[in-house]
């Protein structure tokens, strides 16, 4: 068995205020910080939120996690990230891996930790939930997800109008999630199969450069931030 503990820390959507105190007590029980990395940022956005709760002299340990849909590539990273871990849980006593939002939802965490746990079966691991950005975001534009017996669909983008129209007639809400990757594409889906009714569009949530829309087809055309969703709601018939 590993010495160390690894927590698995979803540190929230971008407001370093909305780290949970379980996760904040984490981060100052820790001697190393992992945080995933992909080589457009210039700094890990989780490293951002942190910063203010991290302990002096911590070492904060960058993994590269590139945005890629090459299997064999990604791999490989996340089998290379688990070999430094479990180095780290030799050396420290109390490891912390960052991760945006919640560790389980759309989140490297899970991968690294599958990684790890099949080349350390015994390690020590403690989750602690995050904000997840939705949840985030419809608090800060003020509308329910779901009310009554609503259903709320959680979805990835791109979508086929085939999978979206599928989908549709089950939910009365839908959050696409990572909507830069195909943002015209999912505004075309949405006008073709007639489900919107509210949509809003949040960029950023918590972040000093948040923003939000009710009117996110009057971005079509252009780039929308990669920290972004939509959250779109049934129309009324």
């Amino acid at each position: 068995m590993l010495p160390g503990v690894l927590y698995g820390v979803g540190v929230g959507p971008g407001d370093s205020l909305l780290i949970t105190e379980k996760g904040r007590k984490a981060l100052a029980a820790s001697t190393a910080i992992c945080v995933p990395k992909s080589k457009a940022e210039r700094e890990s956005v989780a490293l951002k939120v942190v910063r203010p709760f991290l302990p002096e002299g911590v070492s904060v340990v960058e993994l590269l996690f590139p945005m890629t849909h090459n299997e064999d590539e990604l791999t490989a990273h996340w089998a290379e990230a688990a070999e430094k871990v479990a180095a780290l849980l030799v050396e420290h006593r109390a490891v912390s891996f960052l991760t945006i939002g919640d560790p389980f939802l759309y989140s490297t965490f899970g991968y690294l930790l599958q990684h790890l746990r099949q080349t350390c079966p015994q390690v020590r691991v403690e989750v602690i939930p995050g904000v997840s950005s939705f949840n985030a975001a419809a608090a800060l534009i003020q509308i329910p997800l779901v009310e009554k017996n609503e259903r709320l669909a959680v979805v990835p983008v791109p979508l086929s109008l085939a999978e979206f129209s599928g989908l549709a007639q089950y939910v009365d809400t839908v959050v696409f999630l990572k909507v830069s990757a195909a943002y015209d594409q999912t505004l075309d889906l949405l006008e073709k199969s007639g489900f919107a009714g509210e949509a809003y569009l949040v960029s950023r949530c918590g972040g000093v450069d948040e923003f939000w829309t009710n009117d996110p087809f009057s971005l079509r055309g252009q780039t929308v931030d990669y920290l972004s969703l939509l959250i779109v709601k049934r129309r009324k018939s």
